[in-house]
């Protein structure tokens, strides 16, 4: 007898289908030779740190840092009923051997070993390790367990990363709590996300509006314009010499240039989509998505692929044609001959490929998916479609100009195979898209011009322009920044390794967080800090809030991952971090961000200092005396 053990009852419903576990019972189902339960997401998680000293339930700087030698996992009492389930399944006499089914990724390995380690179970262990729900996938992944030994360099990142959240995250947030007099919550990703927040909000208020100037040519059948000029007097001076005079091309430049098609999506790519096109939030976008992925309609969302394997060419190019006869915004597009081969990039694809749809859909009656589901899979049906298709061709031109020793410029483009860009336009006509990005007819186009043709008479006008403030993150912008924070020179296009604040999985969860402990708040798509989350980055210490060193952190979970890391010297660096800010800032300090007028209602009679009025109370305000008088 086999244990199968989900990250969810409906991924464990979908496996025992698929086994014939039809019996059900309190917590779990069998039949068919297996036994199918699951946890419910972190079913165990790290200990608070009362747990390892009962004195550090109470806050204080003289007990910081707080570092345990070695840590412990609990199980909350509302989860305790299904961990005692799965620790009785485990220690059944015909269980033979357990198969990790949860989520195939670092948090799902965390998830079943930390159970598995807490139910004191021995037994042998078994991966599935599938990337979509369907039915084939999932009898071909049970032909195919492997070991779960191949995964404990997963198991170690995802260990990794829980202690380094816990050290961090309890340290800091005590630290500079008791520190400033006011609870803050800090947190390893979640302040360096806030401090990139508060800075863009800051750029944006006090951004400085520049003036500039161009002047503009006009030869009657186009017009070329001037560089950027600063000074208006300049500019005028400039279009009052070429008024009325004679223009002369003094060289055409003409150059085939192709915009290749766009990658398949991954989970970030997705979520920015979708906030643009929809105003969905990271966390309504990946929910949205894993409903789909549970519905077997899409492959595994939580992934930092933007490609497919070879194995999966014949299935995405039996996908497009399936797409074109399912998905509404697809029907009725012609698609000759795709290239999947674009989309196939061994190399770049880890533990899971691109998000695409699966066969599944010609089997469902998609109408009745509500609105966001819906949206979310005419996302990822239409990018499959647009990856595979020719990449975009046209040609660009670009005409000097002399006047009067004076140079302008036009420049113009001819489309010469439209490619992913007409399907593009057309798609997003059916969805009827509030994006305003994409608009067709857009290319300016010039004249038939030669070298040497002159234009007399011609007219000049001078243009004012503004330069532009920097604009406040919306969910997609901050998600792009938020991949792309430890990269320098980060190149969208580029095949570069993303080096970024936290994962595809949590960066959702990361916003979510800060929405709720009212440090950011949304209006409408566009996101800004409150006054409590400016506040708090004034105080926080640059250290603390650099996004440059969380991204490195998350580039060694990554390499622990891949076993080129020792986790070791990650955690010893994340130890020696923590002591020192606690070395570094662990006294009192005085800041006017947290200082609040409270009313004085008498003297102390233990030490003769104000007593002040709080919300459920009146005490000393002598506090670092600890005189502790309190009504």
């Amino acid at each position: 007898m086999r244990l199968v053990i989900a990250e969810k009852p409906s991924v464990a419903q979908s496996i025992a289908a698929v086994l014939g576990a039809k019996s059900r019972y309190d917590g779990y189902l069998e039949g068919g030779g297996y036994i199918v339960s699951w946890c419910f997401g972190h079913l165990a998680e790290l200990a608070d740190a009362a747990v390892y000293n009962a004195d550090d339930a109470k806050w204080t700087l003289a007990a910081l840092p707080i570092i345990p030698t070695s840590f412990r996992f609990i199980v909350r009492s509302e989860k305790q009923k299904q961990f005692d389930i799965l620790r009785e399944l485990m220690r059944r006499e015909d269980v033979a051997e357990v198969v990790n089914a949860c989520d195939a990724g670092r948090e799902g390995e965390l998830i079943f070993r930390t159970v598995y380690c807490l139910a004191g179970c021995s037994k042998p262990i078994l991966r599935l390790w599938i990337s979509s729900m369907e039915d084939k996938a999932i009898r071909e992944g049970f032909s195919n367990l492997r070991p779960d030994s191949d995964y404990d360099n997963l198991y170690a990142a995802g260990l990794c990363r829980a202690k380094a959240d816990w050290l961090v995250g309890l340290n800091s947030t005590r630290l500079f709590t008791c520190r400033y007099g006011t609870l803050l919550s800090i947190g390893r990703v979640q302040t360096p996300t806030l401090a990139m927040i508060v800075q863009r909000d800051y750029d944006v208020k006090h951004f400085v509006k520049q003036k500039f100037f161009t002047v503009e040519l006009d030869c009657g059948t186009f017009v070329a314009s001037s560089e950027r000029i600063d000074e208006e007097e300049s500019a005028k001076n400039i279009a009052e010499s070429c008024s009325g005079k004679t223009a002369t091309i003094s060289e055409i430049k003409k150059e085939i240039k192709t915009v290749n098609p766009p990658k398949l999506y991954d989970l970030t790519t997705l979520q920015r989509e979708a906030n643009r096109q929809y105003g969905y939030t990271a966390q309504q976008a990946l929910d949205y998505t894993q409903s789909l992925y549970e519905q077997k309609l899409v492959t595994y969302p939580r992934t930092d692929s933007q490609y497919l394997t070879e194995d999966m060419e014949q299935t995405a190019a039996d996908l497009i044609q399936t797409i074109c006869n399912t998905i509404s915004c697809c029907q009725g597009l012609s698609i000759p001959e795709p290239n999947v081969k674009r989309c196939i990039n061994n190399s770049k694809v880890s533990d899971h490929h691109a998000i695409i749809p699966t066969a599944e859909i010609a089997h469902k009656k998609l109408a009745d998916l509500p609105d966001g589901e819906r949206n979310i899979l005419n996302l990822i049906a239409a990018k499959l479609i647009l990856a595979t298709a020719d990449p975009h061709r046209y040609e660009a031109t670009k005409v000097s100009v002399i006047c009067e020793n004076h140079n302008f410029s036009a420049t113009g483009k001819a489309i010469l195979n439209a490619g992913w860009k007409a399907f593009e336009i057309a798609i997003k006509e059916m969805l009827k898209s509030n994006e305003d990005t994409v608009k067709s007819g857009d290319e300016k186009t010039l004249p038939p011009l030669e070298k040497g043709q002159v234009f007399e008479n011609v007219t000049s006008s001078v243009i004012e322009h503004y330069t532009s403030p920097p604009k406040p993150y919306t969910e997609d912008t901050l998600l792009k920044a938020m991949e792309t924070a430890g990269n320098h020179n980060y190149d969208e296009n580029a095949d570069v390794e993303k080096k970024g604040l936290g994962t595809p999985a949590t960066r959702a969860a990361i916003l979510e967080t800060l929405v709720k402990r009212a440090y950011i708040e949304r209006k409408k798509k566009q996101i800004f800090p409150t006054a409590k989350g400016i506040s708090l980055i004034a105080v926080v210490p640059d250290e603390v809030k650099s996004a440059q060193l969380t991204a490195d952190w998350e580039t060694q979970l990554q390499e622990i991952e891949r076993g080129q890391c020792n986790p070791d010297d990650f955690m010893h660096e994340i130890i020696s971090f923590v002591s020192d800010i606690s070395g570094k800032y662990n006294e009192k300090a005085e800041n006017a961000a947290f200082q609040t007028q409270r009313t004085v209602i008498g003297k102390c009679p233990k030490c003769g200092k104000n007593v002040v009025e709080w919300k459920k109370s009146f005490s000393c305000e002598n506090d670092k005396e600890k005189c502790g008088f309190i009504i």
